[in-house]
């Protein structure tokens, strides 16, 4: 398997129109760093370095074999997952830093977001307004990539049944991260029909080359349809790398008559397309303080809505920006009239200036004729928060620290000790600490423990390991019990009233007594049993598998609902409504009888992390693609930033998110070991970065997991170099 996300590793720059009175188009200043052998490589750790800092005894690669970034390793890890020092320079692209094409002393930092190259609108074609930059609404659309199949809208008949499809589902360059695909079937008959196709996935999946990591599908067949109804068949491809295309023959007949079956051809594919200097139309405005005057130097970023590709600018003295961008029209015609799932083709935006808060708009529809125009204020930024740390505590272990659990009243912190694969296959321990950090007990166990949760009240802490076991252990360390589940175990949680503890494997699922470990058996079918939630009320429970389902306190099975594969955060409200998401890149929300409320699509690689604040209704959630996301109880986006800031990039730590209980304050904690905090509008207030211990080259380095206590004085974070921090607001 290969991945790159290759935004992370490509060369940018920035458009920023600057001059008093009349923007135009300047490159922005650039910053270089030496590219070549560090002697320090071996004492600091491989891990230490960027990828674009990466020296000759360290190996760029992804940090897990389905990764969705790339890292500095050092070269038998990177081997050991089945990447070879050659591999980065077979797939980055010919622009990259340190390729043979660009000088290899000189490199960038990557940017949160991918930037244009330093390239001039078209100058064919005049301004469309004072003091905008020249752009030709007249070119040509984008054509279709190039030696690519045609793509166009088919229909089949299933009997009488009507397949509705398009003929390719290719990905151009950034404009989106893997694509979903949907095929329409209506059932044009008098009667009742059964659509059946092969079990899920192994089909299918034969058709998909190594370099697409993930292919899945978001229904189980077989699939009935009443005299007239319409329905949707979902499926999705992550299509990792541009490397071109691939056929994927959706089969499927009448249930009762396999004779029946029908073909339905499509071209999947990737293209490293890119947009830039192809600029038809603009967005420009005015940025301003609450009372009218104007900013010079607010840094405006317009991005695509079902993507990547962002065009950026930069008020001048007059407060006014203009950017030019590509109109509606092109990216209708990049989509070549196939159905998108994001919720708008549109552009959103964001503004950042020192001293003023963060900036979110979106559904920007600019147009080849109009163009689209946005005034935008900034509110004064309010005082921000600062913390200093209280404590910190470092383990001597084999794999760094995943989670941290506090307490209702946050005196005792369950924390476990994990990592992203590859797998080390190690024996390690789980961790009880007090509210100044000692350690009052370990639990040792034979291997990781993805799954640990602990009882409101302190006094009992449960893990899921893939030892195979399922441990409970009080607060004075005591093993109250242990059940061998004779397969890896990836989570575990206890009900909010401390009675019930929930576990399981692949296919199979239990109830145990917290106390005494007496177990019940519940009857589920699905993959693996990923993450698990109690509804606060203690009236059932969430599984999160592929099957994500719902259950009665008794282990009745209420609903489910097919989600691609399992999902890498999950969470529940007080309403018991469920929130999920995982590498299928799509935003799930259910209610408390498995109806589908809302979903909102991840235009970039995979949201892992994610926190409920169960009594406002609010969700954050954090990407690999470096974005933090705050979305309302309706499924509305609130806000999505960088973790950083403009011109930084980090992906946020696996589980590394926390919203307070009042859904004000949003917690992130990034890879490149930073702790970051940001009030309800986005705004950056407080950021902590500490260099991490790199002397283990096999720990995976960042922030795995944050928390804030209910009153917001307090942050918690555990580190991939095995440490646990509090950090306390100053008085």
């Amino acid at each position: 398997m290969r991945f790159v996300l290759l935004a992370a590793a490509v060369a940018v720059f920035l458009l920023i129109f600057g001059c008093a009175g009349q923007p135009e188009v300047q490159p922005a200043s650039q910053q270089e760093m030496p590219f070549g052998e560090n002697p320090n490589a071996q004492k600091q750790g491989c891990t230490s370095y960027a990828p674009e800092e990466c020296p000759s005894g360290c190996v760029v690669c992804p940090p897990c074999e389905a990764c969705s970034s790339i890292s500095c390793q050092s070269e038998q890890f990177c081997k050991s997952i089945g990447f070879n020092r050659s591999w980065w320079e077979e797939v980055k692209p010919k622009d990259a830093p340190g390729s043979q094409q660009q000088n290899s002393k000189q490199t960038q930092q990557p940017m949160p977001l991918q930037q244009p190259p330093l390239q001039q609108p078209n100058p064919q074609g005049n301004a469309q307004g004072p003091g905008l930059p020249s752009l030709n609404p007249n070119a040509p659309l984008p054509p279709a990539p190039e030696n690519a199949p045609e793509g166009k809208l088919l229909e089949k008949n299933i009997g009488s049944v009507k397949a509705q499809y398009f003929s390719t589902a290719i990905a151009r360059g950034l404009t989106q991260s893997g694509t979903d695909y949907f095929i329409t079937l209506n059932n044009t008959g008098s009667s009742s029909a059964k659509i059946c196709a092969p079990s899920c996935c192994s089909e299918l999946r034969s058709f998909v080359p190594s370099w697409n990591l993930h292919f899945f599908s978001m229904q189980d067949f077989p699939i009935e349809l009443k005299s007239g109804e319409v329905k949707k068949l979902w499926y999705f491809a992550s299509l990792d790398e541009p490397r071109g295309f691939f056929n994927v023959t959706f089969k499927m007949w009448q249930c009762e008559n396999e004779g029946s079956a029908v073909s339905l051809p499509v071209a999947f594919g990737a293209t490293d397309e890119r947009f830039w200097g192809k600029e038809t139309s603009y967005l420009q405005g005015s940025v301003k303080d609450e009372e009218g005057n104007p900013i010079k130097g607010a840094s405006v970023v317009a991005l695509t809505g079902c993507g990547r590709v962002d065009f950026r600018g930069e008020s001048d003295a007059q407060g006014k920006y203009a950017i030019a961008l590509l109109g509606m029209e092109d990216i209708d015609a990049i989509y070549q009239g196939r159905e998108i799932s994001c919720d708008s083709k549109g552009y959103w935006i964001a503004v950042e200036k020192e001293g003023y808060g963060y900036y979110y708009a979106d559904k920007i529809l600019p147009t080849r004729s109009t163009g689209a125009n946005a005034d935008i204020v900034l509110k004064k930024k309010a005082q921000g928060a600062q913390y200093e740390m209280e404590w910190e505590k470092k383990v001597p272990d084999n794999y760094g620290f995943f989670w941290v659990k506090p307490s209702a009243d946050w005196s005792v912190f369950a924390a476990a000790q994990s990592k992203h694969p590859p797998e080390l296959n190690k024996p390690t321990n789980f961790y009880l600490f007090d509210a100044s950090g000692n350690v009052l007990w370990k639990q040792p166990t034979q291997n990781e423990c993805w799954g640990i949760d602990i009882a409101k009240d302190g006094s009992e802490v449960v893990a899921g390991c893939h030892d195979g076991y399922v441990y409970a252990v009080d607060r004075s360390g005591k093993l109250l019990w242990k059940y061998n589940e004779n397969a890896m175990v990836r989570s575990a949680c206890i009900s909010a009233d401390g009675k019930t503890v929930l576990s399981g494997t692949m296919g199979t699922l239990q109830l145990f007594d917290a106390k005494s470990g007496s177990k019940t058996d519940v009857k589920r079918s699905g993959d693996w049993l990923r993450n698990c939630a109690f509804y606060a009320d203690n009236s059932g429970f969430v599984v999160g598998s592929r099957e994500t389902g719902g259950f009665s306190s008794s282990g009745v099975q209420e609903w489910q609902q097919i989600i691609g594969e399992f999902p890498l955060f999950m969470g529940v409200d007080n309403n018991r409504n469920v929130y999920a998401s995982g590498k299928s890149r799509t935003f799930f929300s259910f209610d408390g009888n498995g109806s589908v409320r809302w979903t909102h699509k991840i235009a970039e690689p995979t949201v892992t992390a994610g926190a409920v604040a169960p009594a406002v209704g609010k969700i954050a959630a954090g990407s690999v693609g470096g974005s933090v996301y705050l979305f309302d109880a309706n499924g509305t986006l609130l806000w999505r930033r960088g973790a950083l800031g403009f011109g930084e990039f980090s992906a946020v730590g696996h589980n590394a998110i926390a919203i307070s209980q009042d859904g004000t304050r949003i917690v992130a904690g990034t890879d490149s070991n930073c702790v970051v905090l940001y009030d309800e509008a986005g705004t950056m207030l407080w950021k902590k970065c500490i260099e991490p211990d790199a002397s283990n080259p096999e720990l995976k380095m960042g922030v795995t997991n944050v928390q804030i206590s209910p009153d917001k004085a307090k942050i918690i974070a555990t580190y991939g170099d095995n440490y646990v921090r509090m950090f306390s607001l100053k008085q």
